[in-house]
């Protein structure tokens, strides 16, 4: 069967994740990629069609499109993203693609925080795309708490603020609903875990679950954005993730929402169900 399907960032947290629910369900799709020996190591290489490239690729992009209905997109905050997606928008118009599917976050054009305005821009220029859209707003992905973990302590910026940390395999849920189901034309999803919780709070439960000690460090901004340039990152993006520390340090609360059991029927995956489904990943 011709897929109908098209993931972008198929490599990523959560294209991944669609990918491997997708195949479960044994529903055709085609994955747009860079790297066709990491997906395969991912996701295995049968059930899906493959398409190699990138969003500054044209051509690649363009010939990745023939044949789609939906499409799942998933974005960056970097300049480069930003100037290719009002061609990229045009090309699925142009391709007679009828549903996009966004991964975004909490957005207003007017804010000082550069990620809160620039993902405002995005949403923005997919909405006047003329393309019908759904919109998925997650809260941070407890997936990455893996990564932590392999450091051997939870690294990040104290402060009261509370995050309700999300299960990346939930966001993919709900992605796939809206890639094969109707009536998702035109809907934001905000998608979050059952409970908010500090950084800190959250390396406590990671440890009872695990059952030894994942210790909480405490960074300042700065710290964290060296740390993260020192990893690897871009610059643009590890200032970015600093500055997004405000909601922590300010005491913000990200409070849950309901919008996944309105769909499914049942809550989002509690932060120890996650731990525990994942304790190889965590080295248990």
């Amino acid at each position: 069967m011709t897929p109908k399907i098209l993931i972008t960032g198929a490599t990523g947290n959560v294209g991944s994740e669609i990918a491997r629910q997708l195949i479960q369900k044994e529903i055709p799709f085609r994955a747009f990629a860079r790297d066709p020996a990491k997906l395969a190591s991912m996701i295995g290489d049968k059930g899906y069609d493959l398409a190699v490239g990138d969003f500054s690729d044209t051509v690649s992009f363009k010939a990745a499109l023939p044949g789609i209905d939906k499409l799942f997109l998933v974005t960056n905050q970097s300049d480069a993203f930003l100037a290719d997606l009002d061609r990229m928008l045009a090309e699925i118009k142009a391709a007679g693609i009828t549903q996009l599917v966004l991964i975004s976050a909490e957005c207003d054009t007017d804010s000082e925080i550069f990620f809160v305005r620039r993902t405002g821009e995005i949403e923005d220029r997919v909405r006047a795309s003329g393309v019908a859209f759904t919109i998925l707003r997650p809260d941070w992905f407890m997936q990455n708490f893996i990564g932590f973990a392999a450091m051997g302590a939870i690294v990040f910026v104290d402060g009261p603020g509370k995050t309700s940390f999300i299960d990346v395999r939930d966001v993919a849920e709900i992605a796939v609903k809206a890639l094969t189901e109707n009536g998702h034309e035109g809907r934001t999803y905000r998608l979050t875990g059952p409970d908010p919780m500090t950084f800190r709070r959250a390396a406590e439960r990671v440890s009872a679950t695990l059952g030894r000690n994942i210790p909480f460090m405490a960074l300042t901004p700065e710290q964290l954005r060296d740390a993260l340039i020192e990893s690897g990152a871009e610059r643009w993006y590890a200032e970015m993730n600093a500055e997004m520390t405000f909601a922590v340090r300010g005491g913000f609360t990200f409070n849950p929402a309901n919008d996944f059991e309105f769909l499914t029927g049942r809550k989002t995956r509690s932060l120890e169900t996650f731990v525990s489904d994942h304790k190889a990943a965590f080295g248990s």
